[in-house]
């Protein structure tokens, strides 16, 4: 019987390049290069016959589930349409943040916002155009 290999947690660094991915003070490839072995994510587009583009995302978490997890709240939120809305991120950009949000383990939602962040960043990361 195979065993699998333990799952190392995550770093005091990793958790906090995660926090700073999640106010957009770090980007994607440097939070991904930060999680090498521990996270990896894809945004794979694929098209069907004429429709339009769709994404396929998936991501693999390796890594026990922090506790506590890094809150995301609704000010999280606020804070990358801000950035959006001055054109300092990509729509591209938000898409991608608001997929990683949702499916990095160590991120969790305010218990008391829960369901409006989570529809918030399903709205974000499957109905705009991340092209």
């Amino acid at each position: 019987m195979k065993t699998e290999p333990e799952q190392r947690p995550l770093s005091d660094e990793q958790m906090d390049v995660l926090r700073r991915y999640a106010l957009f003070e770090v980007g994607l490839e440097e939070m991904l290069t930060s999680l090498k072995g521990a996270f990896d994510i894809d945004f794979e587009e694929t098209r069907a016959g004429d429709s339009s583009p769709t994404q396929r995302r998936s991501a693999n978490n390796r890594f026990p589930i922090p506790e506590p997890g890094i809150v995301i709240t609704r000010e999280h939120i606020s804070n990358a349409l801000e950035r959006k809305r001055f054109e300092l991120v990509s729509e591209r950009d938000l898409v991608y943040w608001a997929t990683v949000l949702l499916l990095n383990d160590a991120y969790v939602f305010d218990p008391g916002d829960e369901d409006l962040i989570a529809e918030w960043l399903n709205d974000i990361s499957f109905n705009l155009d991340a092209s």
